[in-house]
Protein backbone atom coordinates (compact mmCIF):
# COMPACT_ATOMS: atom_id res chain seq x y z
CA UNK A 1 0.00 0.00 0.00
CA UNK A 2 1.12 3.59 -1.16
CA UNK A 3 1.45 6.13 1.56
CA UNK A 4 0.46 9.21 0.17
CA UNK A 5 2.13 12.31 1.69
CA UNK A 6 0.18 15.15 2.07
CA UNK A 7 2.75 18.28 0.14
CA UNK A 8 1.74 21.76 1.40
CA UNK A 9 0.83 24.37 -0.49
CA UNK A 10 2.78 27.54 -0.83
CA UNK A 11 1.17 30.06 0.92
CA UNK A 12 -0.49 33.01 -1.81
CA UNK A 13 1.21 36.16 -2.30
CA UNK A 14 0.73 38.72 0.26
CA UNK A 15 -1.61 41.70 -0.84
CA UNK A 16 0.26 45.13 -0.82
CA UNK A 17 -2.10 47.25 1.09
CA UNK A 18 -3.39 50.25 -1.22
CA UNK A 19 -2.93 53.67 1.08
CA UNK A 20 -6.63 55.18 0.13
CA UNK A 21 -8.08 51.35 1.81
CA UNK A 22 -7.30 53.23 4.98
CA UNK A 23 -9.92 54.56 7.11
CA UNK A 24 -9.74 58.08 6.83
CA UNK A 25 -8.85 60.31 10.30
CA UNK A 26 -12.09 62.29 10.28
CA UNK A 27 -11.95 65.75 12.61
CA UNK A 28 -15.69 66.79 13.21
CA UNK A 29 -16.83 70.42 13.68
CA UNK A 30 -19.99 71.08 15.40
CA UNK A 31 -21.63 74.45 16.15
CA UNK A 32 -23.06 72.60 19.12
CA UNK A 33 -20.49 70.51 21.43
CA UNK A 34 -22.57 67.28 22.27
CA UNK A 35 -23.44 66.91 18.64
CA UNK A 36 -20.08 66.22 17.99
CA UNK A 37 -19.23 63.92 20.97
CA UNK A 38 -22.05 61.60 19.89
CA UNK A 39 -21.47 61.52 16.15
CA UNK A 40 -18.07 60.13 16.96
CA UNK A 41 -19.46 57.60 20.12
CA UNK A 42 -22.49 56.37 18.18
CA UNK A 43 -21.51 56.61 14.56
CA UNK A 44 -18.34 56.79 13.59
CA UNK A 45 -16.03 55.15 16.40
CA UNK A 46 -18.70 51.63 15.53
CA UNK A 47 -17.68 51.60 12.19
CA UNK A 48 -13.87 51.87 12.96
CA UNK A 49 -13.48 55.33 11.42
CA UNK A 50 -10.76 57.50 14.06
CA UNK A 51 -12.26 60.85 14.30
CA UNK A 52 -11.70 63.33 17.14
CA UNK A 53 -13.69 66.50 17.86
CA UNK A 54 -12.19 70.00 16.67
CA UNK A 55 -10.13 70.89 20.02
CA UNK A 56 -6.40 71.23 20.67
CA UNK A 57 -4.63 67.81 20.60
CA UNK A 58 -6.62 66.50 17.76
CA UNK A 59 -4.64 65.15 14.91
CA UNK A 60 -4.33 66.30 11.32
CA UNK A 61 -7.86 65.30 9.70
CA UNK A 62 -8.02 63.66 6.26
CA UNK A 63 -11.84 64.69 6.44
CA UNK A 64 -13.41 67.21 8.02
CA UNK A 65 -17.49 66.86 9.30
CA UNK A 66 -19.08 69.83 9.45
CA UNK A 67 -22.17 69.13 11.75
CA UNK A 68 -24.48 72.65 11.46
CA UNK A 69 -27.72 72.93 13.80
CA UNK A 70 -28.07 76.42 14.50
CA UNK A 71 -29.70 78.08 11.08
CA UNK A 72 -28.68 82.02 12.28
CA UNK A 73 -25.53 83.13 12.76
CA UNK A 74 -22.51 81.68 11.09
CA UNK A 75 -22.59 77.84 11.21
CA UNK A 76 -19.87 77.54 9.19
CA UNK A 77 -17.15 79.58 11.44
CA UNK A 78 -15.65 76.78 12.60
CA UNK A 79 -14.88 75.42 9.30
CA UNK A 80 -13.60 79.00 7.92
CA UNK A 81 -11.70 79.68 11.40
CA UNK A 82 -9.77 75.78 9.84
CA UNK A 83 -9.28 77.00 6.52
CA UNK A 84 -7.16 80.14 8.37
CA UNK A 85 -5.08 77.98 10.26
CA UNK A 86 -4.04 76.09 6.90
CA UNK A 87 -6.25 72.82 7.27
CA UNK A 88 -7.16 71.83 3.57
CA UNK A 89 -8.74 68.41 4.11
CA UNK A 90 -12.13 68.13 2.26
CA UNK A 91 -15.13 68.72 4.07
CA UNK A 92 -18.78 67.06 4.17
CA UNK A 93 -21.49 69.27 5.78
CA UNK A 94 -24.82 68.12 7.72
CA UNK A 95 -27.36 70.45 7.63
CA UNK A 96 -31.37 69.97 8.17
CA UNK A 97 -31.48 72.85 5.49
CA UNK A 98 -28.89 73.53 2.29
CA UNK A 99 -29.72 76.99 1.51
CA UNK A 100 -28.77 77.34 -2.63
CA UNK A 101 -27.57 80.71 -2.22
CA UNK A 102 -24.33 79.25 -0.02
CA UNK A 103 -23.29 76.85 -2.55
CA UNK A 104 -20.72 78.67 -3.97
CA UNK A 105 -19.04 79.77 0.09
CA UNK A 106 -19.67 76.24 0.67
CA UNK A 107 -17.44 75.00 -2.83
CA UNK A 108 -14.62 77.65 -2.12
CA UNK A 109 -14.32 76.88 1.54
CA UNK A 110 -13.69 72.87 0.00
CA UNK A 111 -16.93 71.32 1.11
CA UNK A 112 -16.83 68.47 -1.20
CA UNK A 113 -20.49 66.69 -0.05
CA UNK A 114 -24.00 68.13 1.39
CA UNK A 115 -26.07 65.40 3.75
CA UNK A 116 -29.49 66.46 4.58
CA UNK A 117 -30.92 65.65 8.31
CA UNK A 118 -32.23 63.25 8.99
CA UNK A 119 -29.62 60.55 6.79
CA UNK A 120 -28.88 57.14 7.71
CA UNK A 121 -25.40 55.95 9.45
CA UNK A 122 -24.58 53.66 6.45
CA UNK A 123 -25.09 57.09 3.94
CA UNK A 124 -22.66 59.03 6.10
CA UNK A 125 -20.32 56.17 6.95
CA UNK A 126 -20.05 55.57 2.74
CA UNK A 127 -19.76 59.01 2.17
CA UNK A 128 -16.56 59.58 4.62
CA UNK A 129 -14.82 56.60 2.93
CA UNK A 130 -15.60 57.46 0.08
CA UNK A 131 -13.96 61.11 0.43
CA UNK A 132 -11.09 59.43 1.94
CA UNK A 133 -10.04 57.36 -0.73
CA UNK A 134 -10.74 60.38 -3.24
CA UNK A 135 -8.55 62.40 -1.08
CA UNK A 136 -5.73 59.93 -0.44
CA UNK A 137 -5.68 59.26 -4.47
CA UNK A 138 -5.42 63.31 -4.99
CA UNK A 139 -2.60 63.41 -2.56
CA UNK A 140 -0.91 60.41 -4.34
CA UNK A 141 -1.27 62.39 -7.63
CA UNK A 142 0.10 65.65 -6.18
CA UNK A 143 3.25 63.85 -4.57
CA UNK A 144 3.83 62.31 -8.36
CA UNK A 145 3.63 65.51 -9.71
CA UNK A 146 5.48 66.84 -7.56
CA UNK A 147 8.03 64.26 -7.65
CA UNK A 148 8.20 64.84 -11.08
CA UNK A 149 8.51 68.34 -11.32
CA UNK A 150 11.71 68.33 -9.07
CA UNK A 151 13.11 65.51 -11.19
CA UNK A 152 12.58 67.47 -14.19
CA UNK A 153 14.60 70.86 -11.87
CA UNK A 154 17.02 68.65 -10.99
CA UNK A 155 17.65 67.51 -14.90
CA UNK A 156 17.72 71.58 -15.36
CA UNK A 157 20.21 71.85 -13.05
CA UNK A 158 22.17 69.02 -14.32
CA UNK A 159 22.45 70.22 -17.82
CA UNK A 160 23.31 73.82 -16.79
CA UNK A 161 26.20 72.65 -15.16
CA UNK A 162 27.63 70.51 -17.83
CA UNK A 163 27.16 73.23 -20.42
CA UNK A 164 28.62 75.36 -17.64
CA UNK A 165 31.71 73.33 -16.66
CA UNK A 166 32.39 72.56 -20.65
CA UNK A 167 32.35 76.38 -21.38
CA UNK A 168 34.73 76.96 -18.28
CA UNK A 169 37.09 74.00 -19.65
CA UNK A 170 37.07 75.42 -23.17
CA UNK A 171 38.31 78.44 -22.15
CA UNK A 172 40.75 77.46 -19.73
CA UNK A 173 42.34 74.90 -21.96
CA UNK A 174 42.64 77.75 -24.43
CA UNK A 175 44.93 79.73 -22.56
CA UNK A 176 48.34 79.95 -23.36
CA UNK A 177 49.58 81.71 -19.93
CA UNK A 178 50.02 80.09 -16.91
CA UNK A 179 49.02 82.61 -14.33
CA UNK A 180 45.65 83.39 -16.32
CA UNK A 181 44.81 79.78 -16.14
CA UNK A 182 45.33 79.60 -12.27
CA UNK A 183 43.45 82.47 -11.87
CA UNK A 184 40.26 81.64 -14.05
CA UNK A 185 40.40 77.97 -12.56
CA UNK A 186 39.71 79.08 -9.10
CA UNK A 187 37.20 81.53 -9.86
CA UNK A 188 35.37 78.78 -11.87
CA UNK A 189 36.09 76.47 -9.06
CA UNK A 190 34.14 78.71 -6.37
CA UNK A 191 31.30 79.81 -8.94
CA UNK A 192 30.19 76.09 -9.86
CA UNK A 193 30.41 74.75 -6.04
CA UNK A 194 29.44 77.95 -4.74
CA UNK A 195 31.66 78.33 -2.51
CA UNK A 196 33.44 81.37 -0.45
CA UNK A 197 36.61 80.76 -0.99
CA UNK A 198 38.89 78.49 -3.38
CA UNK A 199 42.45 77.91 -3.91
CA UNK A 200 45.11 76.00 -6.32
CA UNK A 201 48.66 74.10 -5.53
CA UNK A 202 51.05 72.93 -7.48
CA UNK A 203 54.19 71.09 -7.11
CA UNK A 204 57.27 73.35 -7.90
CA UNK A 205 59.64 71.00 -9.76
CA UNK A 206 62.86 72.70 -8.64
CA UNK A 207 62.10 72.16 -4.94
CA UNK A 208 59.54 69.33 -5.14
CA UNK A 209 57.39 71.56 -2.69
CA UNK A 210 53.51 72.01 -2.63
CA UNK A 211 53.45 75.45 -3.66
CA UNK A 212 49.80 77.60 -3.33
CA UNK A 213 49.36 79.48 -6.71
CA UNK A 214 46.40 81.25 -6.99
CA UNK A 215 43.69 82.11 -4.50
CA UNK A 216 40.04 83.64 -4.74
CA UNK A 217 39.15 85.08 -1.40
CA UNK A 218 35.09 85.54 0.11
CA UNK A 219 33.71 88.66 -1.08
CA UNK A 220 36.46 89.04 -4.05
CA UNK A 221 35.81 89.19 -7.54
CA UNK A 222 39.18 87.74 -8.84
CA UNK A 223 41.68 85.66 -8.20
CA UNK A 224 45.33 86.53 -6.54
CA UNK A 225 48.24 85.07 -7.77
CA UNK A 226 50.86 84.14 -5.38
CA UNK A 227 53.49 81.57 -4.65
CA UNK A 228 53.52 80.39 -0.78
CA UNK A 229 54.40 76.82 0.99
CA UNK A 230 51.32 75.14 1.35
CA UNK A 231 50.76 74.55 5.12
CA UNK A 232 47.66 72.68 4.30
CA UNK A 233 47.81 69.39 6.05
CA UNK A 234 44.86 68.09 3.42
CA UNK A 235 46.58 69.38 0.33
CA UNK A 236 49.38 66.72 1.45
CA UNK A 237 47.28 63.98 2.15
CA UNK A 238 45.20 64.14 -1.56
CA UNK A 239 48.68 65.39 -3.10
CA UNK A 240 50.08 61.99 -1.64
CA UNK A 241 46.78 59.31 -1.88
CA UNK A 242 45.38 60.69 -5.35
CA UNK A 243 42.09 60.11 -3.57
CA UNK A 244 39.48 63.56 -3.41
CA UNK A 245 38.50 65.07 0.50
CA UNK A 246 34.84 65.50 1.52
CA UNK A 247 34.83 67.22 5.52
CA UNK A 248 32.16 68.24 7.06
CA UNK A 249 31.81 69.99 10.94
CA UNK A 250 30.65 66.82 13.58
CA UNK A 251 28.61 67.69 16.55
CA UNK A 252 32.12 66.65 18.78
CA UNK A 253 34.96 68.38 16.88
CA UNK A 254 33.14 71.38 15.49
CA UNK A 255 34.87 73.37 12.28
CA UNK A 256 37.28 71.16 10.30
CA UNK A 257 40.78 72.37 11.10
CA UNK A 258 43.03 73.09 7.87
CA UNK A 259 45.81 74.32 9.21
CA UNK A 260 46.96 75.77 12.63
CA UNK A 261 44.52 78.67 12.94
CA UNK A 262 42.38 77.79 9.92
CA UNK A 263 39.40 76.29 10.48
CA UNK A 264 36.45 76.03 8.26
CA UNK A 265 32.63 75.03 7.89
CA UNK A 266 33.46 72.46 4.92
CA UNK A 267 35.92 71.75 2.32
CA UNK A 268 36.68 69.89 -0.43
CA UNK A 269 39.68 69.07 -2.17
CA UNK A 270 40.61 66.88 -5.42
CA UNK A 271 43.93 65.73 -7.24
CA UNK A 272 45.12 67.41 -10.66
CA UNK A 273 46.55 64.87 -12.89
CA UNK A 274 48.62 65.45 -16.04
CA UNK A 275 48.71 61.94 -18.45
CA UNK A 276 48.22 60.57 -14.99
CA UNK A 277 50.59 62.18 -12.54
CA UNK A 278 48.91 64.20 -9.63
CA UNK A 279 50.54 67.85 -10.05
CA UNK A 280 48.73 69.96 -8.06
CA UNK A 281 45.45 70.34 -5.71
CA UNK A 282 42.26 72.15 -6.35
CA UNK A 283 40.34 72.68 -3.38
CA UNK A 284 37.21 74.99 -2.26
CA UNK A 285 36.10 76.14 1.08
CA UNK A 286 32.83 77.44 3.24
CA UNK A 287 35.12 79.17 6.05
CA UNK A 288 32.02 81.58 7.01
CA UNK A 289 28.79 80.09 5.83
CA UNK A 290 26.82 77.11 7.07
CA UNK A 291 27.12 75.92 3.66
CA UNK A 292 27.45 72.21 3.51
CA UNK A 293 29.36 70.35 0.17
CA UNK A 294 28.75 67.24 -0.47
CA UNK A 295 29.55 63.63 -2.93
CA UNK A 296 28.02 65.95 -5.94
CA UNK A 297 30.17 68.81 -5.10
CA UNK A 298 33.03 66.23 -5.16
CA UNK A 299 32.54 65.00 -8.80
CA UNK A 300 31.63 68.71 -9.89
CA UNK A 301 35.59 69.62 -8.45
CA UNK A 302 36.90 66.45 -10.11
CA UNK A 303 35.52 67.11 -13.51
CA UNK A 304 36.75 70.52 -13.49
CA UNK A 305 40.26 69.11 -12.40
CA UNK A 306 40.60 67.15 -15.68
CA UNK A 307 40.26 70.44 -17.59
CA UNK A 308 42.72 71.67 -15.07
CA UNK A 309 44.91 69.16 -16.28
CA UNK A 310 44.46 69.58 -19.98
CA UNK A 311 45.14 73.35 -19.70
CA UNK A 312 48.41 72.63 -17.55
CA UNK A 313 49.42 70.73 -19.97
CA UNK A 314 49.12 72.38 -22.83
CA UNK A 315 50.33 75.50 -21.44
CA UNK A 316 53.79 73.53 -20.46
CA UNK A 317 53.43 72.07 -24.34
CA UNK A 318 53.62 75.65 -25.25
CA UNK A 319 56.09 77.19 -23.03
CA UNK A 320 58.67 74.27 -24.00
CA UNK A 321 57.87 75.08 -27.76
CA UNK A 322 58.25 79.12 -27.54
CA UNK A 323 61.87 78.25 -25.30
CA UNK A 324 64.82 80.25 -26.92
CA UNK A 325 66.71 78.89 -29.84
CA UNK A 326 68.01 81.73 -31.27
CA UNK A 327 65.74 82.41 -33.82
CA UNK A 328 62.48 84.31 -32.60
CA UNK A 329 60.89 83.35 -35.98
CA UNK A 330 57.41 80.92 -36.14
CA UNK A 331 57.50 77.23 -35.38
CA UNK A 332 57.15 75.24 -39.00
CA UNK A 333 56.20 72.46 -39.37
CA UNK A 334 58.33 70.26 -42.38
CA UNK A 335 58.59 66.61 -43.09
CA UNK A 336 61.86 64.99 -42.17
CA UNK A 337 62.99 64.71 -46.03
CA UNK A 338 63.00 68.41 -45.98
CA UNK A 339 65.76 68.57 -43.18
CA UNK A 340 67.74 66.19 -44.14
CA UNK A 341 67.85 68.20 -47.89
CA UNK A 342 68.83 71.12 -46.06
CA UNK A 343 71.51 69.51 -44.13
CA UNK A 344 72.96 68.14 -47.28
CA UNK A 345 72.62 71.44 -48.88
CA UNK A 346 74.82 73.18 -45.97
CA UNK A 347 77.07 69.37 -46.26
CA UNK A 348 77.38 70.20 -50.15
CA UNK A 349 78.18 73.78 -50.39
CA UNK A 350 80.57 74.39 -47.82
CA UNK A 351 82.46 71.61 -48.80
CA UNK A 352 82.55 73.15 -52.43
CA UNK A 353 83.55 76.75 -51.26
CA UNK A 354 85.96 75.64 -49.12
CA UNK A 355 87.61 73.25 -51.80
CA UNK A 356 87.30 75.24 -54.78
CA UNK A 357 88.11 79.05 -53.29
CA UNK A 358 91.59 79.03 -54.97
CA UNK A 359 89.69 78.38 -58.12
CA UNK A 360 86.41 80.54 -58.17
CA UNK A 361 85.77 83.81 -59.62
CA UNK A 362 84.91 85.97 -56.75
CA UNK A 363 81.54 86.89 -58.45
CA UNK A 364 80.38 83.06 -58.14
CA UNK A 365 82.03 82.45 -54.37
CA UNK A 366 80.20 85.96 -53.03
CA UNK A 367 77.30 84.43 -54.83
CA UNK A 368 77.47 81.04 -52.73
CA UNK A 369 78.05 82.42 -49.45
CA UNK A 370 75.27 84.59 -49.93
CA UNK A 371 73.27 81.69 -50.85
CA UNK A 372 75.44 79.71 -47.79
CA UNK A 373 74.08 82.38 -44.82
CA UNK A 374 70.65 81.97 -46.15
CA UNK A 375 70.17 78.39 -45.49
CA UNK A 376 72.34 78.85 -42.41
CA UNK A 377 69.56 81.29 -41.49
CA UNK A 378 66.81 78.35 -42.43
CA UNK A 379 68.65 75.82 -40.96
CA UNK A 380 68.41 78.24 -37.43
CA UNK A 381 64.56 78.46 -37.29
CA UNK A 382 62.36 75.75 -35.23
CA UNK A 383 61.29 73.30 -36.67
CA UNK A 384 59.01 70.66 -35.87
CA UNK A 385 59.93 67.37 -37.12
CA UNK A 386 56.95 65.33 -38.73
CA UNK A 387 57.42 61.71 -39.07
CA UNK A 388 55.56 59.54 -41.32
Amino acid sequence: MIERRSVPRPAPPTAVADPSDASPTVVVIADVETNATQLIERVLKPAGIPAWPAKEGAPKADVLLVDVTQIRGDPMSGLRNRREMGDDAPAIVLAAHFPASRLRSFLKMGVRDVLLKPYREEELREAILALGRSSAREGQTAQLSHNVEGLREELRRRTDEVRMLSEIGRVVAGLDNLDQILARLVEAAAYVTDAEEASIYLEDPETNEVVLRATKQAGERHATLQRLRADDMLVGEVFRTGQPILRQPNMEGGPVKVQTGFMVQSVVKVPIRVQKEIVGVLGVYNRMALRSFNQHHVTVLMSLADWAGVALDRATLVQQAGAPTGSTGPISLAPKGLLEGLDQALSTLDGLLNGASMGTGRPVKSDLLKLLDELRTLRRMPITVMEP
